[in-house]
């Protein structure tokens, strides 16, 4: 099983400005670092499951995710992939960066676990997605319990459909 997790919008919020009230966990130039509410307790939460892989994947490059993933202290092993694992695509909006497991694995048998902010950059099958509506640092953020419900509801009824079998 694998949860695949977005960071930004999703599990963070970068921002050249200065938000008070919300504690900056890391600053890059100009760039301020802001960890979404309840991270700290959706990463233990997660890496308590059983035979599970961790990886984050966001189509920013990858020195930027290696920094706000280094905020994060993670003590768990994980797997990072960025921008040259998507696909470019132009749209009458701008440029986008389209995700796909295919790009990161060639496993079809594992239940993959998708959380982003933007499933719209998703387009196939073979997922689970769990959308979280984006933060851009509101301070009373509560997305990530739900999320967290959400997604162990899931692997409850995964794990009970395998043992049914």
């Amino acid at each position: 099983m694998k949860i695949i997790l977005d960071l930004d919008h999703c599990l963070i919020y970068s921002s050249y400005s200065e938000i008070c009230d919300l504690e900056c966990m890391g600053k890059k130039g100009y760039l301020y670092l802001y960890h979404r509410p309840g991270l700290n307790d959706f990463l233990k939460l997660i890496s308590k499951i059983r035979k599970v892989e961790i990886l984050f994947y966001t189509s920013s490059k990858s020195a930027y995710a290696k920094w706000v993933l280094k905020s994060f202290n993670l003590s768990i092993k994980y797997q990072l992939y960025t921008r040259k694992y998507t696909k470019r695509k132009i749209t009458q909006f701008g440029e986008v960066f389209l995700k796909s497991i295919a790009f990161i694995s060639q496993e079809t048998s594992t239940k993959n676990f998708v959380i982003d902010d933007r499933p719209d950059l998703w387009d196939e099958n073979g997922i689970e997605m769990i959308s979280i509506d984006p933060w851009h640092g509101e301070i009373d953020d509560d997305q990530l319990s739900h999320t967290s419900v959400q997604l162990l509801k899931k692997i409850t009824l995964l794990n009970t459909q395998s043992i049914l079998k």
